[in-house]
């Protein structure tokens, strides 16, 4: 008798070849749909994360809003366009400073954007976000809840408003509405006296 020798035919191994073959192929093509779908996912992370970062840049000073005394340059002023106040929440001075800010929408042409400005007293401006198009618009609540694209208004009202919107107009950028949590009415010193409009 002749001992059965073990081992495997040539079509055996030819066919665990192609189906090793085959299993590679599927799991690769898998992988790379994985690491697509993860890159993707990724990148859209970060573009939040800027998105979000930008936006608090916007809202930071004009949160920490505060009112200007009397015949001072930084008394709040606004329109569609511009706002010029004094903040406590400033980006390059010091957190809790008085620091005079102006902001405002300005449109670049040669790249076909509208770009939020962002200047303080003594320092050079900068660009804090932009979005596609020539569109936005600063707007202006009072306490009683009506908006205006002017501050102040022709009506009696606080120095400062209550909430200040700022509308990209772009359906990608969203509304942004930053609430003054801080005094509305700035408290008068002995030096200023009677001055018309203390109430403001």
């Amino acid at each position: 008798k002749h001992a059965t020798e073990a081992g495997f035919t040539l079509l055996e191994v030819i066919v665990v070849l192609v189906i090793t073959s085959l299993i590679s192929v599927v799991l690769i093509q898998g992988l790379g749909i994985v690491l697509g779908v993860r890159t993707r996912v990724a990148n859209n992370i970060v573009d939040l994360d800027l998105g979000v970062l930008h936006r608090n840049l916007v809202l930071e000073p004009l949160r920490g809003t505060v009112p200007e005394y009397p015949n001072r340059p930084y008394i709040f002023s606004g329109n569609g366009q511009r706002i010029r106040a004094l903040t406590v929440r400033a980006i390059a001075e010091r957190a809790g400073t008085p620091t005079g800010y102006t902001m405002t929408l300005d449109y670049k042409s040669e790249r076909g954007e509208t770009v939020v400005m962002y200047e303080e007293d003594g320092h050079e401006a900068i660009e804090l976000m932009s979005w596609k198009g020539n569109s936005g618009a600063f707007s202006y609540r009072d306490r009683g809840g009506d908006w205006s694209d002017m501050w102040p208004t022709d009506k009696p009202a606080s120095q400062t408003p209550w909430v200040i919107r700022l509308e990209p107009g772009d359906k990608e950028t969203p509304t942004m509405v930053a609430s003054i949590a801080g005094t509305h009415k700035r408290q008068l010193r002995m030096m200023d006296g009677n001055v018309d409009g203390a109430s403001m």
